[in-house]
């Protein structure tokens, strides 16, 4: 019966949807694949097992020969969803025809139908064995979490959203596997379409305030509130506790009036061509969005009310520290673009030629902004440079997070040769792809490039980071390494306006390292089990001109140049608050002007305003950094009856506080530095006040310094061997191991 059905068995294909291709009905079962995700459909008539119709009688229309076809799909409706390893082709017959031969023969088939569905089933068997058992299992799951879902609807003790039960469950499933395989929801599903894009209809303003978060922590704690007052039926409290976690558990007034305040509705970003030049500023707190009061709403809800049609007018009222009542602006919705190219400038000398882009995202228009950036140096070196060309180019990738492959590639084209391999990419189920740049670089070959990376550069910007160190055309300056995310995400979209982000394969750089530096395994309902590659096993790989470099770990530095520590004050001081607090405060009776700078008396005023807040209860103790450890210490020496120890932990905190005052006068710089960008921030663009931020940086210093220095630059990258130009040794003719300890030694005394 199969061979009679004229199918080519070794090239049986199950990938595309008969229904697509005009095969089958579309209201008949059809064989999917994961991309399309389509399924067995199982609601199918049974034209001849139906008593009514007359066995005799031969089908009257395509549909009652289709049913024939429908019942056999049935019969095997155990098969999976997708069998992407098998491949296929229907040949000599279509199935068209085949149906259609069905019906102008019924009446001869019916007499060999029970040999021909004989046939069908047993073929199918033997076809399909190696996958039918893993098909059986994946659909015994697929019934029974319906039928868990079902039964906990219809019978649990109280009402339950199914919604929640199964996002929580979906959840911890895909939580088993990595951190970056995720179900999104519609509202989640629409954020990452947007930063994917880079664009959204709005007015392009940032806010902070109450999230939807933090009301959860607030219902959950006036839950446990109630629960504190629980008692059973002899009238005892159910819940008691000590006096001095009752005494903990107290909220001051002052930390109600500090929680109020963070949950204002204020901007703290106003995008530079939209909001800012309409007159929004940081610090505004917002009173209202087109009338609506915004004291009760959520950030979420606030943003909503923002957005709406590009041309559409929103009317936001605020209030601005400085200025008298209420002001209100009407803002003209447009499609905001959010720019990857944060910052596009020249640092050092103007006659020294060295351009600075810096970077944040990978969004699909990327490649697009750093090309415009980097045309817009070159025109500008060849009419006021010196040498009339751009000498060098910083491209600072900190704090860069990634985004999209091909984005990456994009931007690697800009720098590398023409026929360069920039990246590759294979998986389990992911086809291997290769990119190779096309074009010729839009940078000139002479021009010295210096990336700089950190501990936040990851994934489309390690892309770019290993292009450029793996083919030696510029140099990777930072602390130590980069984040060491080697892994690509698919993004799968899902019925109802929900998506699947799930890891598909591993990229590679051109010399064939793959630079993932945590591994992971499927783990249980608490996570993923995650192991950081050990250095002993990490493979050495070398680059175009034979410096060795090793996969599992980030990308390395080529010159490490350590960015300053932040003292414990200045991280407690920024973690309060308290530094918008003092803008806020001093812009109502200050204002600016050019060459700005925080003087011994507004550090003084400052410092005033710490230890007044820090006293009332309006911010956390400075000392709060070393609390939780303290805490567990003074529970354990007290629970031990070491009440002499205890004491002596409350002198240490003292202590601690005293040297940490103390930190003001030490690190008067830094925090200095803190005041002015917090009062600069409420009067400046953002641009001027990253522009502003680049003289005082250490590593962008560094960078300066071996662009300049062509000897060094070409030592480190091996392009001369060692050798002096004229070919005479010079002080850095030595092994690669020795010549980049040297330009590292020499950097790092020079800045």
């Amino acid at each position: 019966s199969w061979t009679l059905l004229c199918l080519d068995v070794e090239s049986f294909n199950l990938q595309r949807p008969l229904c697509q291709e005009g095969l089958l009905s579309p209201n008949l079962p059809s064989f999917g694949n994961p991309i399309s995700s389509c399924h067995f459909r199982r609601q199918v008539k049974v034209f001849y097992e139906n008593p009514n119709k007359n066995d005799d009688k031969p089908p009257e229309d395509d549909d009652d020969a289709i049913d024939f076809w429908v019942d056999i799909t049935k019969k095997v409706k155990s098969l999976p969803r997708s069998l992407p390893s098998l491949q296929s082709k229907l040949t000599k017959v279509t199935l068209k025809s085949i149906l259609l031969s069905l019906k102008e023969r019924f009446v001869e088939y019916r007499y060999i139908i029970g040999s021909f569905m004989a046939g069908i089933v047993l073929t199918i068997a033997l076809l399909f064995a190696p996958v039918l058992g893993e098909a059986e299992k994946f659909g015994e799951s697929v019934e029974l979490f319906g039928n868990i879902l079902a039964d906990l609807e219809k019978t649990y003790v109280d009402p339950v959203d199914t919604n929640k039960l199964f996002n929580t469950a979906v959840t911890s499933m895909l939580s088993s596997l990595d951190p970056y395989t995720e179900f999104e929801t519609r509202t989640e599903a629409a954020d990452m379409r947007e930063s994917v894009s880079g664009k959204y209809g709005g007015v392009g303003l940032v806010i902070s305030g109450r999230s939807k978060e933090s009301e959860a922590r607030i219902a959950k704690g006036e839950e446990a509130a109630v629960k504190a007052r629980e008692v059973n039926d002899d009238g005892d409290d159910i819940n008691a506790v000590n006096d001095e976690e009752a005494e903990a558990a107290k909220e001051s007034a002052a930390a109600k009036k500090r929680r109020a305040k963070q949950e204002e509705i204020r901007v703290v970003g106003a995008f530079e061509g939209y909001a800012y030049d309409a007159g929004m500023r940081v610090g505004d707190k917002l009173i209202a969005v087109n009338g609506k009061n915004v004291e009760k709403m959520t950030v979420e809800q606030v943003r909503n009310e923002l957005r709406g049609d590009p041309g559409s007018i929103v009317s936001v009222s605020f209030e601005r520290d400085g200025v008298q009542g209420v002001q209100t602006l009407d803002l003209k919705r447009s499609i905001v673009k959010i720019r990857d190219v944060r910052l596009t400038t020249f640092v050092g000398d103007a006659s020294d030629a060295i351009g600075y882009i810096q970077l944040g995202g990978f969004s699909q228009d990327a490649g697009a902004e750093v090309r415009a950036s980097i045309e817009a140096l070159q025109n500008v070196a060849e009419k006021e440079s010196k040498g009339n060309k751009l000498e060098g180019l910083i491209l600072d990738l900190r704090g860069n997070p990634g985004g999209l492959l091909t984005s990456a590639v994009d931007v690697s084209s800009l720098l590398v040769p023409k026929g360069s391999d920039i990246v590759s990419a294979k998986g389990r189920g992911f086809p291997s792809v290769l990119y190779r740049s096309r074009t010729n670089p839009l940078l000139d070959a002479e021009c010295k490039l210096v990336v700089l990376v950190n501990g936040g550069t990851a994934s489309a910007a390690e892309i770019v980071s290993g292009a450029v160190q793996d083919l030696d055309v510029g140099i990777i300056l930072g602390g130590d390494r980069t984040y060491g995310k080697g892994l690509v995400q698919n993004v799968e979209e899902l019925p109802y306006d929900t998506a699947l982000k799930f890891t598909v394969a591993k990229y590679f750089t051109p010399s064939g390292r793959c630079i993932q530096s945590t591994k992971y395994n499927e783990g249980d309902t608490k996570g993923y089990l995650a192991t950081n590659v050990k250095d002993n096993d990490r493979k050495v790989f070398k680059t175009k001109a034979g410096r060795i470099i090793k996969d599992g770990g980030g990308i390395e530095v080529d010159v490490k140049v350590k960015p300053p520590k932040a003292s414990a004050l200045e991280v407690a001081i920024l973690r309060s608050g308290v530094l918008d607090d003092f803008a806020s405060k001093w812009s109502k009776t200050n204002s600016i002007a050019s060459g700005f700078r925080v003087t011994d008396d507004i550090y003084k005023q400052f410092q005033d305003m710490v230890a007044e807040k820090e006293k009332s209860g309006e911010i956390p103790s400075l000392t709060s950094l070393y609390n939780q450890p303290l805490d567990t210490l003074n529970k354990q020496l007290k629970d031990s009856g070491y009440n002499s120890a205890a004491r002596e932990l409350k002198q240490l905190r003292s202590s601690i506080r005293n040297e940490m005052a103390a930190d003001f006068r030490k690190y008067d710089k830094d925090i200095k530095e803190d005041i002015s960008n917090a009062i600069l921030a409420r009067y400046l663009p953002e641009s001027m006040l990253l522009e502003r931020s680049l003289a005082t940086d250490t590593q962008v210093n560094g960078a300066l310094k071996i662009i300049k220095d062509g000897d060094k630059f070409e030592t480190i990258l091996a392009r001369r061997g060692g050798k002096a130009i004229g070919g005479k040794a010079g002080k850095y003719d030595a092994n690669l191991k020795e010549l980049a300890k040297r330009a590292e030694e020499d950097l790092g005394s020079e800045t």
